[in-house]
């Protein structure tokens, strides 16, 4: 199921263990309202983009996105497009979460965060149905391969648990992953976007083998992705 040739699913190689400190989120998470358009480029050569939007009103969050990337397959050029949609409670715990990929090879998955176990169900290229249950703590994080807005709400979580330096539960769907990883404030820096240099604050997303730079600007939007063991890099276009 992976676009891009384990871009992010090789790279979030997750621990499995507990985070090392628990905290409570604050009282429910700041306006996580946003929508825009991702450049995606690989090794310093656009290779696709990302149209999304994520929608808050009082009894849930809605994150949806369309993605489009042009890539190699067999020495062809080929055209995927995948179309993620998240639907979460309030304080950004997941309820229920579907992903299509059209294409060459088309699949679908869909998962239940509902009951005691998270309950998914993998439909694969030749059509083949796999279901699995998996027991996951209700305020894990989806953040799903090649889906560069998920991020977005990685960072309203890390603002809601109060900045710093935080540890966070994932689950990787298209992976069939759990795992943590760890959201770091780096401070701000000067950073060239769309040929502008900005202000911005560099927020350090590590995981056991890698690690991922994320800028976002005062209104907590991501401006900038990048996963340098990959070469690969988002900027939200203008």
């Amino acid at each position: 199921m992976i676009l891009l040739p384990r871009l992010l699913a090789g790279l979030l190689a997750f621990s499995v263990g507990a985070p090392a400190q628990e905290k409570a989120p604050k009282a429910g998470p700041a306006n996580v309202d946003d929508e825009g358009v991702f450049l995606i480029s690989l090794a310093g050569q656009p290779v696709g983009t990302e149209k999304f939007r994520i929608h808050s009103s009082q009894s849930k969050v809605v994150a949806q996105g369309e993605i489009r990337l042009n890539i190699e397959q067999n020495g062809k050029k080929v055209t995927m497009q995948s179309f993620p949609d998240l639907v979460l409670d309030p304080q950004l715990n997941p309820v229920t979460y579907t992903w299509n990929q059209k294409g060459p090879q088309s699949s679908r998955l869909e998962v239940d965060f509902g009951g005691k176990f998270a309950k998914a169900r993998y439909t694969t290229t030749d059509g083949k149905e796999d279901d699995r249950d998996f027991e996951l703590p209700k305020d894990v994080a989806v953040l799903d391969d090649n889906v560069v807005h998920h991020y977005q709400l990685i960072v309203a979580r890390f603002q809601a648990l109060g900045g710093g330096k935080q540890s966070l539960r994932v689950f990787v769907p298209q992976e069939a992953l759990p795992g943590l990883l760890t959201v770091e404030d780096m401070g701000n820096a000067a950073i060239p976007i769309n040929g502008v240099t900005a202000n911005l604050r560099h927020l350090q997303i590590t995981t056991d083998v890698t690690y991922i730079d994320v800028w976002v600007d005062d209104q907590q939007r991501i401006e900038r992705f990048s996963v340098p063991q990959a070469q690969l890099e988002a900027v939200r276009k203008k």
